[in-house]
């Protein structure tokens, strides 16, 4: 508690002579991301890191006044300006600060910002991941914000949402009061400048590329209760971080809920809880607008009261080398990712995470099958400019999750990459392929129609259930005759997805989505033989009502 408040007037005291820059995390389900996307995938707003998230306001702002610096406004295709104009629109508050600042760089400044953020959704079958509406329901959700700025370099902020949506959702761990769900996203204190930000608090974290969740650190959970530093400069950005997740039993041979590989159980004692810490650390590399390189390393590890590791926090060592050398119980990954926009309007990514490599295959525990994950994507913005028509933008993604990657074994559970028993990379966890193809078209700068069709492969030994390891229990596999296994691992669901969406935005504070779905399941919920097909669609109109208020 002492750190805390020396940590908040000291950031108090050095941010309060300055202009309010606006410092707030924009939340990761807000539209614009969508419409950054794809003028980053035109070649614009590249000053905005592609793999990190979330943005800040300020951010946008400075990245949209660069963009009027260097483009020719008049001559970019006529989709290219609608999209501008409608974060320009969005961020009209914020880019008039920075006019401000200029006119009056001097000025101290104190400053407030109120947002009403309303979803008011309707909805049937599988419509969203972890949701599903047996019937047709009303579910909204109710997003209350406030942000306070003192100076140009200390923000503080906090929301409070209600969100009905949980009610469908298998994976929600709180608690119905009042007929009412929610779930606390934000809450943080932060200090920032131009090449420097520390955050303190709730906030959303993504790495990478992806669109349906990342391969390691997404947004899939929603917002880490974390300690995070970011360096920004013009070619080189880095990360850190270490989160507290939420506290699971850890399974120890004296409990009843041991699993079937160690000693047997005796009766009567509870599962001790493990405290549980996510870390991590991430370089990015810009070379000319054009090449974006990211290395990176995380890890999961805890236990009963157990309290945070320096050494394994520190940034600067491997987690990995902790892990085989340094005898750390960690769950450790290493990965590396790219993101390539060139020629014009077209834009490909890849992303690799290792969570364990088999180098040698001396013993039997050495026929542990390699751990890995990936995805390959492409985006094509303006596809059919050769027909004069601007607004299209095609994407089709590939990727791959092992059977027992982020997963941990039986008596280490509490090491699983998860919170609040969601995965914290993508949200299908993994022993699962799929391949998923999406287009989308701006009719006018009110009007988008959108197309999805995808297929999943997806196995029922996976990681929400035990660590499966045959290779250790089936006598009649030796170092001899190896070992393989089928991917996906388990009875395969198998499911094809079509989907059609309609978006009509007339503003950026208002607009109304419709979704229509149909799925067709084999061996549907892992149950042999069951075929079935789901329709699903989901109805939303949004309203934002958000003022910024100065106090001089």
């Amino acid at each position: 508690m002492k750190f805390r408040i020396i940590l908040f007037l000291t950031a108090f005291l050095i941010g309060s002579v300055a202009y309010a820059q606006d410092n707030f995390s924009i939340p990761v389900d807000n539209w614009t991301y969508g419409v950054i996307q794809q003028l980053q995938n035109r070649g614009y707003l590249l000053d905005l890191s592609p793999g990190f998230k979330p943005y800040r306001r300020i951010d946008v702002a400075k990245a949209l006044e660069n963009l009027k610096a260097h483009a020719v406004m008049s001559e970019m295709p006529q989709a290219d300006r609608w999209l501008a104009r409608k974060l320009e629109e969005e961020f009209a508050p914020d880019l008039l600060m920075l006019d401000a600042k200029r006119s009056n760089p001097d000025t101290s400044f104190v400053g407030a910002r109120f947002s009403e953020e309303v979803y008011a959704n309707l909805a049937k079958g599988d419509y969203q991941t972890f949701k599903y509406a047996s019937r047709t329901e009303f579910r909204p959700l109710l997003r209350s914000e406030f942000g306070f700025d003192i100076g140009s370099h200390l923000s503080l902020y906090t929301d409070a949402t209600v969100n009905q949506t949980l009610k469908d959702d298998t994976l929600y761990t709180g608690f119905t009061k009042l007929g009412l769900d929610a779930l606390h996203q934000q809450a943080y204190v932060r200090y920032s400048d131009p090449h420097f930000d520390f955050t303190f608090g709730r906030d959303y974290l993504s790495w990478g590329y992806g669109n349906n969740g990342t391969v390691l650190i997404s947004t899939t959970p929603g917002a880490l209760d974390l300690a995070s530093l970011f360096v920004n400069t013009r070619v080189v950005k880095f990360n850190w971080f270490v989160a507290q997740l939420n506290q699971m039993p850890e399974f120890t041979p004296d409990t009843n809920n041991y699993g079937i590989y160690g000693p047997a159980p005796t009766v009567g004692k509870p599962d001790p809880l493990a405290n549980r810490y996510l870390t991590g650390s991430r370089f990015e590399f810009n070379i000319g607008d054009k090449v974006y390189l990211g290395a990176y390393q995380a890890g999961v590890f805890g236990g009963p009261n157990a309290p945070i590791d320096l050494e394994l926090i520190n940034p600067l060592r491997l987690t990995y080398e902790n892990e085989a050398n340094g005898g750390k119980d960690v769950n450790a990954f290493l990965g590396a990712d790219i993101s390539v926009f060139w020629p014009k309007d077209f834009n490909f990514y890849g992303d690799l995470t290792i969570d364990d490599w088999q180098v040698d295959h001396k013993t039997i525990g050495d026929l542990k099958p390699n751990l890995y994950s990936f995805n390959l994507g492409m985006n094509a913005a303006n596809a059919l400019s050769g027909l004069g028509i601007s607004g299209t933008d095609v994407n089709l993604q590939y990727t791959m999750v092992r059977n027992r990657v982020y997963n941990e074994y039986n008596w280490a559970s509490f090491e699983k990459l998860m919170l609040r028993n969601y995965p914290i990379a993508n949200p299908y966890g993994d022993n699962f392929w799929n391949v998923d193809l999406r287009l989308s078209h701006w009719l006018t700068y009110e009007w988008k129609v959108g197309i999805e069709a995808m297929h999943l492969e997806h196995g029922s030994q996976n990681f929400s259930g035990p660590y499966t390891m045959p290779w250790l229990t089936d006598p009649n596999i030796t170092v001899a005759t190896g070992y393989n296994e089928p991917f996906p691992y388990g009875t395969v669901q198998s499911t094809n997805l079509f989907s059609g969406s309609v978006l009509y935005q007339p503003g950026p504070k208002v607009y109304g989505q419709a979704t229509l779905s149909y799925s067709q399941n084999h061996n549907y919920q892992y149950q042999p033989g069951l075929d079935k097909g789901v329709f699903s669609f989901l109805f939303t109109i949004y309203y934002n009502f958000a003022t910024t208020i100065p106090f001089n």
